[in-house]
């Protein structure tokens, strides 16, 4: 092979890696959730273990906190499942029940958020139908939603399925079932969404202040008040901000 036919097939390789090295950044990018956007952790929850994996979700995203408040508040008849006589049931088999049952609706500025985790519990195999008063009322066109749950025994196929196709123009994210997932893996899956969990809202020097409300990156918070100036170096989570202690 001469020098010359040599270089031409190093100019044309080159080329082609240059391409597909173009197409998959490209591919990255529309794959990829925002990572700076703001976050809003939204749920509806009847036993309040809903609840408790979105407050660790906040807490790991640095998101605001937002519950999804019926006007009328689910009775404990509720839980009684498969009784065609009570409120759940009749709304989730549409048998005379609100199709849209009114919330209180109290948020504010709804636009502002990039990334929503929208919780609530599985009823009858789909969600709640206060969680789509909360969509109708406010939106999230473009946004990028992902659902999670919490449910006994069902699994969220119907949600995942429901959802989108009610709402084709929210941007959707396949939900998960929480029930039993460890902090290290639900901080994961989070992660897989919004990868701004890792940066820092404050950089503070030793104070004396003192905070009720200091978490580890893991989710776990620390058992009691403690006096910033004690805490090691390193990245906590303090009253809802990623915060470095230097």
């Amino acid at each position: 092979m001469t020098i010359k036919m040599r270089q031409i097939l190093l100019m044309m390789t080159a080329m082609l890696l240059t391409c597909c090295s173009k197409e998959s950044d490209v591919n990255a990018q529309e794959a990829q959730t925002p990572a700076d956007g703001k976050v809003l952790v939204a749920y509806f929850s009847f036993t309040s273990n809903t609840k408790a994996y979105a407050e660790k979700i906040a807490q790991m995203t640095g998101g605001d906190l937002y519950e999804i408040v019926p006007e009328v508040a689910y009775g404990s008849e509720n839980s009684n499942y498969y009784d065609e006589t009570t409120r759940a049931y009749k709304e989730q088999y549409n048998t005379g029940g609100e199709q849209r049952p009114a919330i209180n609706a109290t948020l504010e500025n709804a636009s502002q958020y990039d990334v929503v985790f929208l919780g609530s519990p599985i009823w009858y195999g789909r969600s709640p139908r206060v969680i789509l008063t909360f969509l109708d009322k406010y939106g999230f066109l473009g946004k990028t939603v992902i659902p999670f749950v919490t449910s006994a025994a069902s699994g969220i196929t119907k949600v995942n399925e429901e959802l989108p196709s009610t709402y084709p123009n929210i941007n959707w994210k396949e939900g998960r079932r929480l029930n039993g997932i460890s902090d290290a893996d639900l901080r994961t899956w989070v992660e897989g969404f919004v990868s701004s969990t890792t940066a820092i809202n404050e950089t503070i020097n030793r104070q004396s202040s003192r905070s009720n409300n200091i978490y580890l990156l893991d989710g776990r918070q620390l058992s009691k008040a403690q006096d910033i100036s004690s805490l090691k170096r390193g990245i906590y989570i303090i009253d809802g901000k990623k915060t470095i202690i230097q």
